[in-house]
């Protein structure tokens, strides 16, 4: 589709988010990158683990049984923004965030004239950089990052809950009662190490040939335990010209490797709620 319009048209319609905005951030996909970046787009996590999926509305929500998820398209490729893994993985989570030169968040009806119906949420537009004419140049960054819990929540301790079961428990709950001391909170949380390194080589192979090769590698644990991103990336992108600049391509590949590993969601609330005087094994090598 091709349209043209007057900026000043435009301007509460269409929002655009540049590369500066993800070398000052620490995410694991680039839905995380918009947070707070793109007036009228609220997004919500769905979860707390790494790489889980999110909840992106334009405008707010326009359907009461449909989607109200907005399209992305990818150097022109639409792809499917909806979680997968029971609403647990993030397909936005496997591009690359070093690889985009710019978003463009199209948040009007107009949208709908190049896209069609299901541009009636909204369309986000993501542009990768490719190669420039000029000298080779290499580029290396990593990122390094530590997670700890915050805050908890105040809980009895060992002593207290034996307390007051003693006092105030049943006899079936007094039986209940062990000789361990299981702080439970410190089983199941951690402190997260992430680690986010990206290589780019870019130039041109003579005058006609510009290219850019990446990879990337991206490994971020969550606060609990088993919680766990690991991703490899690759995007290989040459433009070249032809008949004195009348004839451009782009030839554009991009691969990703994920693994990804989810806690059971029911751990957080049975660690602050499990019997602290059981112990963590139970004694028995089966």
């Amino acid at each position: 589709g091709y349209g043209t319009m007057r900026k000043a048209d435009l301007t509460g319609a269409v929002t655009q988010v540049d590369n500066k905005a993800f070398e000052k951030s620490v995410t694991t996909s680039i839905d995380q990158v918009l947070q707070g970046r793109a007036a009228g787009v609220q997004i919500q996590a769905n979860t707390g683990t790494p790489g889980g999926s999110s909840t992106i509305r334009i405008r707010g929500t326009n359907s009461l049984n449909a989607t109200s998820q907005p399209i992305f398209v990818i150097d022109g490729v639409i792809i499917d923004s909806d979680g997968s893994d029971n609403g647990n993985s993030n397909p936005l989570a496997g591009i690359n965030p070093s690889d985009i030169l710019t978003m463009d968040i199209l948040k009007d009806a107009s949208a709908t004239a190049i896209y069609g119906s299901r541009a009636s949420n909204g369309v986000i537009i993501i542009t990768t950089k490719k190669g420039q004419q000029g000298g080779l140049k290499i580029n290396f960054n990593t990122t390094n990052s530590l997670q700890t819990r915050a805050q908890m929540v105040d809980m009895l301790s060992h002593d207290d809950f034996v307390n007051v079961i003693n006092q105030f428990g049943t006899d079936n709950q007094k039986s209940l009662l062990g000789n361990a001391n299981t702080d439970w909170n410190d089983e199941v949380y951690r402190t997260a190490f992430g680690t986010d390194n990206n290589l780019s080589v870019s130039g041109s192979i003579g005058k006609y040939l510009p290219f850019r090769v990446s990879a990337g590698y991206y490994n971020q644990s969550g606060l609990v335990r088993k919680d766990n991103v690991e991703r490899w990336t690759g995007n290989v992108v040459l433009t070249p010209s032809f008949f004195q600049d009348h004839l451009k391509l782009t030839i554009n590949a991009k691969g990703t490797l994920n693994n990804n590993s989810f806690n059971n969601s029911g751990a957080v609330w049975a660690a602050a709620t499990f019997n602290p005087t059981f112990p963590v094994y139970s004694g028995n090598s089966n």
